[in-house]
């Protein structure tokens, strides 16, 4: 199906996926978008874009009326996504919402639903080789638990509404303006908070955001998508050292130290045990210790077979993008001129 000169609703578009997404479709693809945020002060660089904007939440369902008509194409974006919270927080946007949306996407009679699910869905402790057929693992995290909700909100309104659904699931997601895989890490690695748990040698499973949109665009195109799922990263899974290892070198640090797994579980415990008392979310949790000393490796052969995915953007790449970008956004010194021209870092 071509999508050129169709119309398109971006929820969560003032986020990182959905903000790249909208810019992509409305620039790059030649689609009609109207972008849906929480607030207008949120909006940023989508206020330059030729783009409709729409505030609105997920739970106001009159407004997800008017937001989805006329629309051909629904890309559901917006989520909670965070380690912890308030649980009913998560059950309202990111399981209440989706049903939401997808009864009004359902009535507007779209012709594609792409809905942005997650890794998440394998749990904190995916098996290695995980892939589409893996089942959910639910595991007591409440983004993890509410995403796997989400999908089977979708899949019920595929089998008995037949709207023509196509789920995304991305690994960890960076690149300039993703908040967990590059703001704040950098900004940890700048206060020196960052530690590497036994000496970072936990995998990462990552995808760079234009790889991640790509693969989504063909199966959005795709005729034979409908109906399926496809597990999206970059291909290969490198240690937390050399991951994290990237913003310690754009920011000039030698290194990253590291603690033992035991003494890392420790200091989570006595941070979640203060967080009931202070109120304040703990820095580290022993559900993130799981999450960063997994070794297990995702794998997109499906998506590779299907849509003829090959990243296009390796993680050096990627990450020479992100680097402009924080420099840019003030997250980095800026670059030094070079012969009087202002130069970019290691971006390009």
């Amino acid at each position: 199906m071509e999508i050129r000169g169709l119309k398109a609703l971006v929820t969560g578009a003032s986020g990182f996926i959905g903000g790249r997404l909208s810019e992509r479709l409305a620039v790059e693809e030649g689609v009609r978008v109207r972008a849906m945020v929480r607030s207008r002060e949120k909006t940023g660089p989508l206020k330059k874009l030729p783009l409709e904007i729409v505030e609105g939440n997920l739970l106001d369902v009159p407004l997800l009326r008017q937001a989805a008509a006329g629309c051909d194409l629904i890309f559901h974006c917006a989520a909670v996504v965070r380690e912890g919270g308030d649980r009913k927080v998560f059950l309202r946007t990111n399981v209440e919402g989706t049903q939401n949306i997808l009864n009004v996407s359902s009535e507007a009679g779209v012709k594609r639903f792409i809905h942005f699910s997650s890794v998440a869905v394998y749990g904190l402790n995916p098996p290695d080789g995980a892939d589409e057929r893996t089942p959910y693992q639910p595991c007591g995290n409440l983004y993890c638990d509410t995403k796997i909700a989400a999908e089977k909100a979708v899949w019920s309104s595929y089998r008995e509404s037949k709207l023509p659904v196509v789920v995304i699931r991305p690994a960890n997601v960076y690149g300039p303006r993703s908040n967990p895989w590059t703001i704040r890490p950098i900004e940890m690695v700048n206060s020196g908070q960052m530690i590497l748990i036994n000496g970072g040698s936990g995998l990462c499973n990552y995808v760079f955001i234009d790889n991640l949109l790509d693969a989504t665009l063909t199966a959005t195109q795709r005729d034979a998508s409908l109906g399926e799922v496809y597990l999206i990263s970059d291909g290969a899974a490198v240690t937390w050292r050399e991951f994290f290892g990237y913003y310690a070198g754009m920011a000039g640090k030698p290194g990253i130290r590291s603690v033992p797994e035991w003494l890392a579980r420790f200091i989570a415990l006595s941070m979640e045990l203060g967080s009931k008392l202070s109120g304040k979310p703990p820095r580290i949790t022993r559900e993130a210790l799981r999450f960063l000393t997994r070794h297990a490796r995702f794998s997109i052969e499906k998506a590779k077979r299907d849509l003829g995915y090959r990243p296009r953007i390796s993680l050096e790449e990627g990450m020479k993008v992100t680097e402009k970008w924080l420099r840019v956004a003030g997250y980095l010194p800026a670059a030094e001129p070079v012969n009087g021209k202002s130069g970019g870092g290691s971006g390009s």
